[in-house]
């Protein structure tokens, strides 16, 4: 985080095939959350692997955290023009819409609860967002509400440079 913050963190770019990045298939089975892929094979571009890797291991493990048992997390994957969009869709617990502005401020959660509830400190979706805004993409967060679900939105130029 504090590379991140201090702007001393390098990307390493390389080709990457965004459509193998792993997903967390055996959380989500220990869960019994059905996880959908639908990948994109034009997917493809260039980044650096590993950060690409932990934002979307950051927005995967929110929705199985978030997401009851039984439920469903959606990944779509696909190539628009001159930049990739990555939808993270799951049937969680959902965001109020008072709560959405700040979803990715550092150490910021809806209530105190959660902290209690699920034992995290609030940097995931932080760290995924200044990794995208490194890259010159956005992320952005979508929900109907608590008991809604949460939709994230990941878009990326196929091109980035470090």
């Amino acid at each position: 985080m504090s590379r991140i913050v201090s702007g001393n963190l390098r990307l390493d770019i390389q080709p990457v095939d965004l459509a193998g990045i792993d997903t967390i298939q055996a959380a989500a089975d220990a869960k019994s959350i059905r996880v959908q892929a639908a990948p994109d094979p034009g997917a493809r571009g260039m980044g650096d692997p590993n950060r690409l890797q932990q934002v979307f291991w950051n927005l995967l493990s929110n929705a199985v955290k978030f997401t009851p048992k039984g439920g469903r997390i959606q990944v779509v994957l696909e190539r628009a023009n001159s930049h990739v969009e990555v939808r993270v869709t799951d049937t969680g617990e959902g965001i109020a819409g008072d709560s959405l502005p700040y979803v990715f401020d550092r150490f910021r959660q809806a209530d105190g609860s959660i902290t209690r509830r699920h034992g995290r400190l609030g940097l995931g979706l932080s760290i995924a967002k200044q990794l995208v805004d490194l890259y010159g993409g956005t992320v952005e967060v979508q929900s109907a509400g608590l008991g809604q679900g949460a939709v994230f939105i990941v878009r990326l130029p196929v091109n980035a440079s470090p």
